[in-house]
């Protein structure tokens, strides 16, 4: 059994002036235990929107999306956010840390969010990415380059068995941005997870063995009018 499987998935968004525009048409997509994938694919053109459908944190228009055997659409909203919790990593572009808690607090709360917390499990794998004197820094107190660690180690802390990562080194210069790649693939290997990751940047995508075009599998044109209406 596939560890995520994608059927005719559709999302349309409408702008102001009541046009409804397709981003993501996706007749079938999967993804296997423990894979490591690469989608290449323009800025603007749905991939976020792709990931956020895979992780339930939007919703289908129609289509199937199956986690683990599970239908995403017959979940109510709680039951998505306690499987998101316990089975999906996600890493998004901005980081999104929570501003107001340290290296370990954004660490350890992740880990509430899935039922249990460790506190040494925490430390440990902030160790592993080179964060060991910073656990008590908060967000404005880290590099850029930092703050993509704690998000990466943040997004590996319960052990998914998938990871997602938006544009990872989007904000990365390019020493950064190599190291970051390296040590996702290393933290997922390490736990065991299969891991997607989308980019514009060929030389991300490069690394990965399963090397998928975006532009191929979603079907909408990418206009300069989806472009910004996805960026809305």
């Amino acid at each position: 059994m596939s560890l995520l499987r994608v059927n005719q998935l559709k999302k349309s968004y409408v702008s102001a002036d009541g046009e409804s525009t397709r981003v993501v048409d996706v007749d079938d997509f999967i993804l296997k235990d423990s894979e490591f994938c690469g989608m290449r694919g323009e800025s603007g053109s749905g991939k976020t929107t792709f990931l956020h459908l895979l992780a339930g944190i939007l919703s289908p228009d129609s289509g199937e999306i199956e986690l683990m055997g599970k239908n995403l659409r017959s979940l109510s909203h709680s039951e998505r956010d306690g499987l998101r919790a316990s089975v999906l990593g996600y890493v998004f572009q901005t980081f999104n840390l929570l501003q107001g808690f340290t290296s370990l607090e954004n660490l350890k709360i992740a880990m509430s969010f899935a039922g249990s917390t460790d506190h040494e499990i925490a430390i440990d794998l902030l160790g592993r990415v080179g964060l060991s004197k910073r656990l008590h820094y908060y967000p404005h107190q880290l590099s850029i380059g930092q703050q993509q660690r704690v998000a990466l180690a943040r997004a590996l802390v319960n052990k998914p068995k998938l990871v997602l990562a938006d544009e990872p080194t989007g904000n990365l210069d390019p020493s950064n941005a190599s190291k970051a790649i390296e040590l996702l693939h290393e933290l997922c290997l390490e736990a065991n997870s299969a891991l997607l990751v989308v980019s514009h940047d060929e030389g991300v995508i490069q690394g990965f063995d399963r090397q998928v075009d975006w532009g191929i599998i979603n079907h909408p044109a990418n206009t300069s009018e989806q472009k910004n209406l996805i960026r809305k």
